[in-house]
């Protein structure tokens, strides 16, 4: 009894990290997601057989160790990369992606310790690692792949900028970042994530309109919110930067993917994510008033 009661807890407390994650309720996401490693810590050393915990504790393992300093995630990573080691040893369809997961979180820990070029040499060699991995479930496999594109990405404009701060170098950042929104789109199309229409004529933003806390994100897997920022920081960055140059077509593409997932966290956040939303949207409209423009010239020359 008292381990279904844990079990039902454990449970709870990460689904409530990941959910205040998504609405920047740092403090709120930190305590579940504290609570949630201790007693998945408990069901791991009590139970009879501690290996059908192990998931539980490598994934929470993970999750904490976004909340603290590079020390503290580095030892967190460090622990639930062995227990994702040996998961996958045993069943690598199931727990490889997880393991690889990992791995790209080691990879951001260096970038925040400064370490960009460390970042994207792990990086670089984590999304070959995903492209040979086994997959039970392959829009999982995609999403993470997708995530890894886009740190690269961020971390190659990050190092451009460095290299040559007018901004003249700047095309496989991009190039990555929009390979990681084909596989997030993909991802989305294999999941079923589709519904009411962006005004340009997008999807995913599902049925419920701007507000409603039953959007379509509080319904997608945990695989994807746990995405859905990079996802919406990195189409947010092609658009600004693909409409900064006129690139009107590009940018147009990125600001539908910008919208489709702005408007999910804003149905799940509060007024800051809406108004988020409407800004990004006013932003988004102009372009794609640049896109028709574009289109329509071409089409009387």
């Amino acid at each position: 009894m008292r381990q279904g009661t844990l079990e039902r807890r454990y449970d709870f407390h990460l689904g409530e990290a990941i959910r205040a994650s998504l609405t920047d309720s740092y403090d709120k996401a930190a305590t579940h997601s504290e609570r949630a490693l201790a007693i998945s810590r408990e069901l791991y050393a009590a139970a009879p057989e501690p290996a059908l915990h192990r998931p539980g504790l490598a994934a929470a393992l993970a999750n904490h160790a976004r909340y603290g300093g590079i020390q503290h995630a580095i030892t967190l990573l460090t622990e639930s990369a062995g227990h994702y080691a040996a998961l996958a040893d045993a069943d690598p369809e199931a727990y490889e992606v997880l393991r690889i997961d990992v791995l790209s979180r080691v990879a951001l820990a260096a970038e925040l310790s400064g370490n960009t070029g460390d970042a994207i040499s792990m990086l670089r060699e984590v999304i070959r690692m995903y492209e040979k991995a086994p997959a039970a479930d392959p829009a999982q496999r995609d999403l993470s792949l997708a995530a890894a594109h886009f740190h690269l990405g961020r971390c190659l404009l990050a190092a451009d900028v460095e290299a040559d701060p007018k901004g003249g170098a700047e095309a496989d950042g991009l190039a990555e970042i929009e390979v990681g929104l084909d596989l997030a789109d993909h991802a989305a199309e294999l999941l079923g994530i589709t519904g009411a229409e962006t005004p340009d004529g997008g999807g995913l933003t599902g049925d419920a309109p701007v507000g409603n806390p039953d959007g379509w994100l509080s319904h997608a897997p945990r695989l994807v919110q746990a995405v859905v920022q990079d996802w919406l920081a990195a189409a947010t960055r092609a658009m600004t930067l693909h409409s900064a140059a006129g690139r009107w077509g590009q940018a147009a593409r990125a600001a539908r993917a910008a919208v489709r997932v702005s408007a999910g966290l804003a149905a799940l956040g509060g007024d800051a994510q809406r108004q988020a939303h409407e800004a990004l949207l006013a932003r988004a409209d102009t372009i794609w008033e640049h896109e028709e423009t574009q289109w329509t010239a071409v089409g009387e020359g």
